[in-house]
């Protein structure tokens, strides 16, 4: 699922109902009607991403080639319109063994840079034995990009809900879904978003694809994360005879819908969130938020209903801009802190800095990064918004979504209540689009499935849902942990593991575990102890406002 939550009156999550997955054995699509068999191969042409490194700490991320080339809108008619799909490359250091492709998930992060977290995580044998793909897949970054108009605002108090507000709510999610739908990018409009055509392109990138020393692509390795875990076995269900070995990393319940593993998040994220006020309250000493869970969980209730009988509170950047923080971003914000433990200290901090600015002190100048002409992450929450509610049918009335959002939030607070003004409530399913059959039952390629304990964004029991109903999968259980993204995070277990599969074939006979990493301590605290890796969504991101700067 996606690393960002939608900036409008509330945190809007994945949604969605059950369905029961079959057992039936592989359809076969011919040749002659293959659409991406029907068109003209093209020739990739690669060049460098950078003109030099946008990290003098990382010289290597000037290895990295990008290209790009022309899909079909719409693989139903391979022979009309055309978006451009945008690659990336990092060739093999040694002689290559295989291609894997990247996805950091979402649905709508966009993947080039993905590659590079490889190099800052310095997963040698990787680069050594693989050429790794990033792709920005359609709708993302800096192929064509899906737009709505519209996106932000107004921004609403999810948690009143009387008659008047609940309606204006639900009337926000209705607007929404219909600026997404009637309003977008015509060079993309939203029934394109969805992940059937996805991994039609997908095919289509391997169809096209050379191996850096000019060989076709007979098979794609895979690692994907989050929602490129749904991705990824979409994948597999539909191309095996071109699925290498795949791992799906966080894993989004791919054999069900996505208003399911919505369903699963508001708990999820109150669990992490109490994790991460014990922490807190353990170094109160230099954050000051309270020294326990209740005290710092108190004082974020406290900001909150400062920043609500405000209404918003204006935060000034150093290029003499500003922006607003609005109750419902407020939380948006702490959620986004909450998928890596890399991110408890900043998130501490910032929580202190708020404090002060609602309760106490007139705020302070904070650094922004620089702009950009072409801004490849303006087409994420779009393409979240099209695959999240084109895939999967959502499955309850919004009178009904309304009440159980209600009853969400009063148990978890902090993301139940915001679900309420997910679009996806108020979709017009648009007749003729292209399907895929879901990816369970039996006879199917084979999956390393990596999934931690306390993941707040996907929750455990979705891979252990998705395990079951995909019969040839592995769950790599990773215990004591909660951390959303685990894989070349510094977990040596869960790498080797990995790896194992990955790069030697080596798929385990059985489950199987591994232990999380611990907390992180603080420098001012314990400056012997080791710090954790970010993980590689954390690291995609600051590899994105780098090339910004650059």
């Amino acid at each position: 699922m996606r690393r960002r939550a939608l900036v409008m009156a509330t945190v809007t999550m994945l949604s969605l109902a059950v369905f029961t997955p079959a057992s039936t054995a592989l359809p076969s699509e011919s040749a002659r009607q293959d659409p991406t068999q029907r068109i003209a191969a093209q020739n990739i042409k690669w060049k460098p991403c950078f003109q030099k490194s946008p990290d003098p700490d990382q010289p290597e991320y000037a290895r990295l080639e990008c290209a790009s080339l022309k899909a079909p809108l719409d693989w139903k008619k391979p022979n009309g319109k055309k978006i451009t799909l945008a690659i990336s490359r990092l060739k093999a250091r040694q002689q290559a063994k295989g291609v894997v492709f990247t996805n950091p998930g979402g649905p709508g992060v966009g993947g080039l840079l993905l590659p590079l977290s490889f190099i800052s995580a310095d997963r040698a044998q990787l680069l050594d034995t693989m050429d790794i793909i990033g792709i920005d897949v359609r709708g993302t970054g800096y192929s064509t990009q899906a737009s709505c108009k519209d996106v932000y605002g107004p921004y609403l108090e999810a948690r009143n809900r009387s008659a008047a507000n609940t309606k204006r709510l639900l009337a926000l999610g209705k607007k929404f879904a219909k600026s997404c739908q009637n309003s977008g990018n015509k060079k993309l409009p939203s029934k394109y978003v969805t992940t059937a055509q996805t991994v039609y392109d997908l095919e289509w990138i391997r169809r096209n694809l050379k191996t850096s020393d000019g060989k076709k692509v007979k098979k794609i390795h895979w690692v994907g994360y989050s929602a490129g875990t749904w991705l990824g076995a979409y994948y597999a269900r539909k191309w095996p005879k071109a699925t290498g070995r795949f791992v799906l990393d966080s894993v989004v319940n791919f054999a069900s819908t996505w208003r399911v593993s919505d369903d699963a998040q508001p708990k999820a994220f109150q669990k992490r969130f109490e994790q991460f006020a014990r922490w807190a309250a353990k170094y109160n000493a230099v954050f000051g938020l309270g020294g326990s869970q209740k005290a710092v969980i108190n004082r974020y209730e406290q900001i909150r209903k400062a920043i609500s009988k405000k209404g918003r509170i204006a935060i000034a950047y150093e290029d003499g801009s500003k922006e607003y923080m609005y109750p419902s971003s407020f939380d948006s914000y702490i959620i986004s802190g909450l998928y890596s433990k890399t991110n408890f200290p900043g998130l501490a901090a910032d929580l202190n800095y708020f404090s002060a600015r609602t309760l106490q002190a007139p705020a302070r100048v904070q650094p922004k990064a620089l702009s950009r002409a072409h801004d490849p992450t303006a087409g994420e929450d779009p393409t979240y918004v099209g695959i999240t509610c084109n895939d999967t049918a959502f499955g309850r009335s919004p009178a009904k979504h309304a009440a159980l959002t209600k009853k969400n939030g009063a148990r978890y607070p902090l993301a139940g209540y915001a679900q309420i003004t997910n679009p996806c409530a108020h979709w017009k399913k648009t007749p003729g689009q292209l399907k895929l059959p879901r990816p369970a039952g039996r006879g199917l390629p084979k999956l390393l499935l990596v999934q931690s304990v306390g993941d707040p964004a996907t929750p455990y029991g979705q891979a252990v849902n998705a395990h079951k109903a995909y019969k040839n999968s592995r769950l790599l259980t990773v215990k004591n942990e909660g951390d959303h993204a685990i894989y070349a995070t510094g977990n040596g277990c869960v790498d080797k593991a990995v790896e194992r599969y990955l790069i030697n074939g080596a798929f385990p006979k059985r489950d199987g575990s591994c232990q999380g990493t611990p907390l992180p301590t603080l420098i001012e605290v314990d400056a012997r102890a080791p710090q954790p890796q970010s993980s590689p969504l954390e690291l995609l991101y600051e590899l994105n406002r780098l090339v910004g700067k650059s």
